[in-house]
């Protein structure tokens, strides 16, 4: 009869540890996709429409060969179309933005890099220091939004091994 009891509590105490842990592994994904989310639901300038739009995250990104230092970090995009000036666009989000921190590179001033392992990619480039005021009435103009930030994850350098 106890042989039977311990055998149960181990699958119970198992089963509990099995619960967390596996909780534990989806908070960084929570946690990147209610950032991602927040990113999306800024709301986009007139005349514009997304492209495409996608999200990951890592220990990885920028920072030179090694990342961020082990420090994981989201990165949350959004490619657009728009026909407002590239100065109308970069003072919609660099300027009147309630959020801090976007970057916009327009089409030819971004270049995609990839991490050394080659599995995650994010945006850099240049933002012009002197935009463009021409409208782009008809002839929408393509640029790139992205927001990255580092975050706290239970996992620190791992986050990748559980991503």
């Amino acid at each position: 009869m106890f042989k039977r009891y311990r055998w149960w509590m181990v699958v119970l105490v198992l089963s509990i540890v099995a619960f967390y842990f596996n909780d534990l592994l989806r908070a960084d994904k929570r946690t990147v996709e209610e950032y991602a989310n927040r990113f999306y639901a800024y709301p986009l300038p007139p005349n514009t429409e997304i492209i495409d739009k996608g999200f990951d995250y890592g220990v990885s990104y920028g920072g030179g060969p090694w990342g961020s230092g082990g420090q994981p970090t989201v990165v949350a995009y959004m490619k657009l179309s728009s026909e407002l000036s590239e100065r109308k666009l970069i003072d919609y989000y660099k300027i009147n933005s309630s959020l801090k921190g976007f970057e916009i590179y327009f089409k030819g001033d971004e270049e995609i890099i990839k991490t050394f392992d080659g599995k995650k990619s994010w945006y850099e480039g240049k933002t012009p220091s002197n935009p463009s005021e021409k409208s782009n009435e008809g002839e929408p103009i393509e640029l790139i939004v992205q927001k990255r930030t580092v975050f706290e994850s239970p996992f620190g350098e791992l986050a990748d091994v559980f991503h």
